[in-house]
């Protein structure tokens, strides 16, 4: 019972976080979880045995639609949500299947997921060499395979991900969901971001909002590929007259800017070089003014 302990401290952490992340869209939040991600998280093993070498662990989990009956009664304006037939382990061997694949596409994880996937290393002994999950609800469709490669694409595609930014965004508000703290921005060229709030509370405020223009005030959340994954919420009010540099989502960038990252030789670092590098003397008044935001973030 031991080696069973020790493998599911391991997984625990990482059911409730997969499961939040494809019902809420972010794979961890501020706060109690909420009582039906509790339930759907809640995996017990009732059995175990010997097969080929092979320890068989027998679990029993809700299904989805059951522990979130709330949630399923709704639509869904992202198509990552689970069949309602599923547990919080096949959800957990989607998000690994993608790892696997390493898709950097994949809405099925973000970062801070992705950092939980990393510490499953330390599951890997000498006892233990791979994983398998169904994938499906058959008994027999063991279909998930995670070793320690595995692992391994879940810290390249970490390294991957760009860091978030602070990003102002105008597009008029389609969609509130009280029950998953989030919400849809429809941008003027038709695309459809998804937004995640910090409270259940921000939803009733959003409401004089819904169906008219509003400015997001939070930080853009990329995946792997650079592309957009949601927006974190930290205030809003309204887009009306709102330039149009903020409707569209900006691109990742580096974490530093590149003004910062340039170095002179060490015979010329200093004074004040030394400090901040050089200044490249050519720039308008615009560029001045475009570097001094992004300095800002």
């Amino acid at each position: 019972m031991e080696f069973c302990s020790t493998v599911f401290r391991g997984l625990g952490p990482m059911l409730g976080s997969a499961i939040r992340m494809v019902i809420e869209g972010a794979s961890v939040s501020v706060g109690a979880p909420p009582s039906w991600l509790r339930e759907a998280a809640d995996v017990r093993v009732i059995g175990l045995s010997e097969r080929n070498a092979a320890t068989i662990f027998y679990v029993e989990a809700p299904p989805l639609g059951e522990a979130a009956k709330e949630i399923y009664r709704q639509e869904s304006l992202w198509e990552i949500r689970p069949p309602e037939s599923e547990t919080a382990i096949n959800v957990l061997a989607r998000v690994l299947d993608d790892v696997t694949r390493a898709d950097a596409e994949s809405g099925r994880y973000d970062r801070q997921l992705l950092n939980r996937i990393m510490r499953m290393r330390r599951l890997f002994d000498d006892r233990v060499v791979s994983l398998r999950f169904p994938s499906g609800l058959s008994d027999e469709s063991l279909s998930t395979v995670i070793t320690p490669q595995v692992v391994d694409n879940a810290a390249r595609l970490a390294d991957r991900t760009p860091p978030p930014r602070q990003i102002r965004l105008t597009g008029m508000l389609d969609m509130i969901r009280h029950s998953t703290r989030s919400f849809g921005l429809k941008l003027d060229d038709g695309e459809e971001v998804r937004g995640v709030l910090e409270t259940h509370e921000q939803t009733e405020e959003l409401k004089q909002f819904l169906g008219r223009r509003l400015l997001v005030l939070g930080k853009a959340v990329y995946r792997p590929s650079g592309k957009l994954l949601r927006v974190d919420a930290e205030g809003f009010e309204t887009g009306e007259g709102q330039p149009l540099l903020f409707a569209k989502v900006p691109p990742p960038r580096e974490s530093r800017p590149a003004l910062v990252r340039a170095k002179l030789p060490a015979h010329q670092r200093q004074g004040v070089p030394a400090f901040f590098g050089t200044w490249p003397g050519e720039e308008t008044d615009e560029d001045f003014e475009r570097m001094l935001q992004e300095l800002r973030g």
